[in-house]
C-alpha cells in the first residue's frame, strides 16, 4: 500500500539545537522506556523537539503513516442504501421494471476501523489510516431495466465493496525521557519506527444495482 501522511502536524515544536551531538551521543547507549527501542546510528536526527511532559515515550508526527500488512483473502459488500420494493404482478407473464430515478448516497469507509496504539493524539492515526476514499458518495441512475418472473420483486441498491485489512504505523518522535525543562520532554524523530497496530474494511470498489429475489 501506498504512504497514507497526515495532513495536519503535531504540533509546532521547540527546536534545541545546543549541545545535540552531545546529547545524542550519550541517548544512544541508553535503554528507552518501554514499548521504545534502542536508537541506532542512522535512527536520530540533528535536531531535537521539546514537547510537553504527558507520559508519553513517543509521538505521531506530520508524517507518520499507515502501512498494510496483511488482508482478506475475500471481499463482502455494504449495502449502503436500499431502495423501494417492487413486485411483478403474479398474474402477469413477466416484468420489465425500471426505478427511472437518479441516486446519491454518502458513506464512509471507517466501518470496522480498530487502532490498537497507546500515546497522544490516537485520533489523528485514523486519519492517515488507508482508507481508499475513506468517506465519499456513489451516484447511481436506475433507468437500466431488470426483467423480473410473476411474484418477482426488485428493490435498487447501492454497494460498497470492502476488504478486512491490518497493518501498523510508521514514523514517531521517540524520546529517552531526558528533560527540556518547563515541564518538557526531549524528542527527535525517526521516520522508521514502526509501532501499534490497526484494522479495518477498507473500500475496495462501489456500484449502484437491483437486489431480486422471490
Amino acid at each position: 500500500m501506498r504512504p497514507h501522511a497526515l495532513t495536519t502536524p503535531e504540533a509546532e515544536p521547540t527546536v534545541n539545537k545546543k549541545k545535540n551531538r552531545r546529547w545524542l551521543a550519550s541517548a544512544m547507549g541508553v535503554v528507552l522506556t518501554p514499548l521504545v527501542l534502542l536508537a541506532s546510528a542512522g535512527s536520530a536526527s540533528a535536531d531535537t523537539w521539546c514537547f510537553k511532559d504527558d507520559g508519553a515515550s513517543y509521538r505521531t508526527g506530520n508524517t507518520t503513516w499507515a502501512k498494510g500488512q496483511s488482508q482478506a483473502p475475500n471481499t463482502w459488500e455494504d449495502w449502503v442504501w436500499r431502495g423501494p420494493t417492487f413486485r411483478c404482478p403474479t398474474n402477469a407473464p413477466s416484468c420489465a421494471y425500471a426505478w427511472g430515478q437518479q441516486k446519491t448516497t454518502g458513506w464512509s469507509a471507517q466501518i470496522g476501523l480498530k487502532i490498537d496504539v497507546k500515546i497522544p493524539y490516537v485520533g489523528k492515526l485514523a486519519e492517515v489510516t488507508p482508507q481508499y476514499q475513506r468517506s465519499g458518495s456513489t451516484t447511481t441512475s436506475y433507468t437500466y431495466t431488470v426483467n423480473l418472473r410473476p411474484g418477482q420483486f426488485a428493490q435498487p441498491i447501492q454497494v460498497v465493496l470492502r476488504r478486512w485489512t491490518q497493518g501498523t504505523y510508521v514514523g514517531a518522535f521517540r524520546t529517552d525521557g531526558s528533560s527540556c525543562g518547563n515541564g518538557e520532554k526531549r524528542f527527535w524523530w525517526d521516520g522508521n519506527y514502526e509501532f501499534g497496530k490497526w484494522q479495518a474494511d477498507l473500500k475496495v470498489n462501489d456500484w449502484g444495482s437491483y437486489n431480486v429475489y422471490g
